[in-house]
């Protein structure tokens, strides 16, 4: 998948918790990471915004994401399910990472997030720091020409 311009790249974020999203966002701009970030609070709005439904037709402002980081625990339809719809899907953006944050590192969890689809799985770190350090993990592996991309 090519950068939305660049060198830039697009994230988008599903994450329901405000605080959490707001904390994310922050991780992203403390080290001034060539990207884009783009929150939805929910699996319904997330695809809402993969499909460029109202109010995510305009690309130039809401574009595809290069990489997804996704919540499990979500309200309505979960972060587990939202990925088998995804997997679901032939579009060329199905195929972008997707990388888990979770507050919980219990291994059935984890298994069943990889099988459905998830290329990455990261506990959520109460630390600012170390969560600043987990998303440079995540671009590093993830963004378009990282060394996991192709």
């Amino acid at each position: 998948m090519e950068p939305t311009e660049q060198g830039h790249f697009s994230v988008l974020v599903v994450e329901d918790e405000p605080d959490h999203a707001a904390l994310l966002q922050a991780a992203f701009s403390y080290r001034f990471f060539p990207c884009t970030v783009h929150v939805t609070a929910s699996s319904e709005e997330a695809i809402d915004y993969l499909l460029g439904t109202w109010p995510f037709v305009d690309r130039e402002r809401h574009p595809l994401p290069d990489i997804i980081i996704l919540d499990l625990g979500l309200p309505g339809m979960g972060g587990l399910d939202f990925l088998s719809w995804l997997s679901g899907r032939a579009e060329p953006w199905s195929g972008a990472p997707v990388v888990i944050f979770s507050a919980t590192a219990d291994e059935e969890i984890r298994r069943r997030a990889f099988a459905v689809g998830a290329r990455d799985y990261v506990v959520k770190p109460a630390d600012f720091n170390e969560l600043v350090y987990a998303v440079e993990e995540v671009l590093r592996r993830w963004r378009p020409g990282g060394e996991a991309a192709g």
